[in-house]
């Protein structure tokens, strides 16, 4: 199994806000990872992406 902290971010691709009746509201980014197409980026919550927060801010 392979895990974000495996993997470095290359970029932010995208971003969407998620939205369930009972949850609270989370954004997630689309990742592209270093050294893979970007066929094999995934959504990732925000939260899990905390050690990359330079580069969620340069997305925004």
């Amino acid at each position: 199994m392979v895990s974000t902290f495996d993997r470095e971010v290359e970029c932010i691709m995208d971003k969407q806000e998620v939205r369930c009746k009972g949850v609270p509201r989370y954004c997630e980014y689309f990742v592209k990872w270093k050294g893979l197409p970007e066929s094999e980026g995934n959504w990732e919550k925000e939260e899990s992406l905390w050690w990359y927060k330079n580069i969620i801010e340069a997305f925004k």
